[in-house]
């Protein structure tokens, strides 16, 4: 039986989505240094994971043979995931509209209210990454078995 690819595309976004949160928290003081990187970041991060989102169909079967894995277990992880993509999704929408010329002319006072929300999500983004890969971990070592299917010592 073949691999999946998603174990091997997951790295990706946690660390491109974690990187852009932190980045983006850190433009609260630094906007200059930080709100640029965080942008690149996030657009990276953002279209990898729904790589590693559209390739976890493709790795439920190998999970459930190889380490056992419930349903239960591996919809908990699906689902958190997706919820993580989709503040990823709002903050990357929130910070193109911010970024539009036409916008920052005609919405200057809603855009004031806009900028503190985005570390709040960019924090809320960071937790649903971890407990994303909390949950995915739980599927492959819950049975004392390693990523390729080997017992643990």
């Amino acid at each position: 039986m073949n691999a999946p690819l998603h174990p091997l595309i997951v790295h990706f976004p946690i660390a491109l989505l974690s990187l852009a949160a932190i980045f983006q928290i850190l433009a609260l003081w630094r906007p200059r240094l930080f709100n640029l990187p965080a942008s690149g970041l996030l657009v990276l991060g953002f279209i990898s994971g729904i790589f590693a989102y559209l390739t976890g169909d493709g790795g439920e079967h190998y999970a459930k043979n190889v380490f056992g894995a419930t349903e239960s277990m591996i919809h908990k992880h699906e689902d958190i995931a997706f919820y993580a993509l989709l503040v990823f999704g709002v903050l990357l929408a929130l910070k193109v509209l911010i970024g539009l010329p036409w916008i920052k002319g005609h919405f200057a006072k809603a855009i004031r209210w806009i900028m503190p929300l985005l570390p709040v999500i960019s924090l809320a983004g960071l937790v649903l990454i971890y407990y994303t890969g909390h949950f995915g971990g739980q599927i492959i070592y819950h049975a004392g078995t390693d990523a390729i299917g080997q017992t643990l010592k």
